[in-house]
């Protein structure tokens, strides 16, 4: 009887098996955020007509991952998760056609608000004179003389944010990548000499509204190469969002031409796991089970892994004989933003960030910037719209309490901007607030910093060699930027291409 039970459960499964569906493909691309983007569109590029035949499998309902944008029905543009577009990115520069994105530019520098008048201040400026600039001198040689006698840092600190940009300005990214590292509090302070003044009036609201975490657990080599970006070329914002920066990787990758085999791109279909197997003809390749269509097996001579960090775990860690099982997921930070769109004047008319660097400030706000001013398609025409970045811990503390959030940014940017205190409390409209939980990985510390220029090979996972034909990319394994999702991106679709076309 036990034979005949084993006999009839190996039919049963051999019936299961014909039933499952395979699709063979060159190249599948799990996720579908601007990393897989770009290893999708590097895999293809310039391999012909002919070139692999390549799948990317994104679970939501669109691709982008955390640089999306909304458009809401009265003509806002609302970026997922504030986020500028760094001109001087150099895998950027090499992926994308920057007029197509039509950028405007943030005017370097800050303004910040330290609770402080300017002395003999009537405290009657639209623009509230308890906002102070923080200018790039060699750029903007006309603050020079306003950024002197701003109430923010000390006269030797201004000094020093030359040094700082000579630095910068002298060494290439290579360069700073291979400097000693040291948390970025500490390089800001022993290093550099900043007094504490500064730091926390400037330094912090800024690197923590860029990295998302406080500066003792930010990567010296990270706060250095982001400040060469940032002065070497522009912050921007494209026009319609941040998401446009998705679109044209997406649209450039699924076209069709001479010089490509177009990518596949299927969204809301999620992966469940991987699996090391053979094909009919006896050839290695990685079977891609679908979350929602058990039934159907994508099989890949090569698979990208471009999913978030997370995610990006719990799917390598899966592999049979990888031995992934115990590695410590890496540490995420989380970020909020809140949109207001008005009809009134708008509190700051110059394309600048406005930073909180009042010490022991309880209100949640750490930035705030007009988008409508630095790119106008960001507001229908005769409005305009506001910004807030809230980090993690301001989330924590009104978690399940947006009513109160929203009260507690209108009461702080009330004071910031007195002389439109009535607008912002009574006219001002919530349009949308995200909360982004993995906004970014963390770059210092930790099982797999995102610290790595360059991102490593793409086909290694936390100093562990994945089988062959298997590679992983995104922010998580290079560096904690926009710049980073996109190069590790393209050098795992060049792998990619390389392992199936020989």
């Amino acid at each position: 009887e036990k034979e005949e039970e084993k006999e009839e459960e190996k039919e049963e499964e051999k019936e299961e098996e014909l039933k499952v569906e395979y699709e063979d493909v060159d190249i599948c691309i799990i996720g579908g955020g601007v990393s897989g983007l770009a290893a999708a569109l590097t895999a293809v590029t310039d391999t012909g007509p002919d070139g692999p035949t390549t799948v990317l499998l994104e679970a939501s309902d669109a691709v982008g991952g955390r640089v999306r944008s909304d458009k809401t029905d009265s003509g806002y543009i609302l970026d997922r998760g504030f986020a500028v577009f760094i001109e001087e990115y150099p895998a950027a520069k090499e992926l994308l056609d920057y007029r197509q994105l039509n950028l405007g530019k943030f005017q370097p520098g800050s303004l910040v608000y330290t609770g402080e008048r300017t002395k003999g201040s009537t405290g009657d400026d639209d623009k509230g004179d308890l906002l102070h600039k923080v200018a790039d001198p060699l750029r903007r040689p006309q603050d020079l003389f306003v950024a002197l006698t701003a109430p923010v840092g000390t006269l030797s600190d201004k000094i020093r944010v030359i040094s700082l940009l000579l630095h910068v300005f002298t060494s290439t990214v290579e360069e700073l990548f291979e400097e000693p590292e040291t948390d970025t509090l500490s390089c800001l302070k022993d290093r550099w000499g900043f007094t504490d003044k500064f730091v926390d009036e400037f330094y912090r609201p800024f690197l923590e509204g860029i990295y998302l975490a406080p500066l003792q657990e930010q990567s010296s080599r990270m706060f250095h190469f982001v400040f060469k970006m940032f002065a070497e070329g522009a912050a921007t914002l494209p026009s319609g969002g941040i998401g446009a920066v998705t679109t044209q990787l997406a649209e450039r990758a699924a076209s069709p031409s001479a010089q490509q085999n177009p990518t596949e791109i299927r969204t809301d279909t999620a992966v469940a796991g991987l699996k090391m197997t053979v094909s009919d003809n006896e050839e290695s390749c990685i079977e891609i089970s679908l979350r929602e269509d058990p039934q159907k097996i994508i099989r890949a001579k090569s698979a990208v892994v471009a999913a978030d960090g997370n995610m990006a775990h719990r799917l390598l860690s899966s592999l049979d004989n990888f031995g992934g099982e115990d590695l410590e997921p890496q540490p995420q930070r989380r970020v909020g933003v809140l949109y207001y769109g008005f009809q009134t004047v708008v509190p700051v008319d110059d394309p600048i960030l406005i930073l909180n660097g009042k010490k022991g400030d309880s209100g949640p706000v750490n930035n705030i910037c007009f988008p409508s001013v630095v790119n106008p398609t960001y507001a229908p025409s005769g409005s305009n719209l506001a910004s807030v970045t809230i980090l993690g811990d301001a989330l924590e503390e009104y978690a399940d309490r947006p009513s109160d959030l929203d009260a507690a940014v209108r009461s702080q940017l009330s004071a910031w901007f007195p002389a439109r205190a009535d607008e912002i409390k009574g006219e001002w409209e919530l349009l949308g607030s995200y909360d982004v939980p993995n906004a970014q990985p963390s770059q210092l510390g930790g099982p797999s910093p995102a610290s790595v220029h360059g991102g490593g090979s793409p086909g290694m996972y936390r100093k562990k060699p994945l089988p062959a034909g298997m590679f992983v990319c995104g922010d998580h394994v290079a560096t904690a930027t926009l710049n980073g999702a996109l190069e590790s991106g393209m050098a795992a679709g060049e792998a990619a291409a390389k392992y199936v076309l020989g």
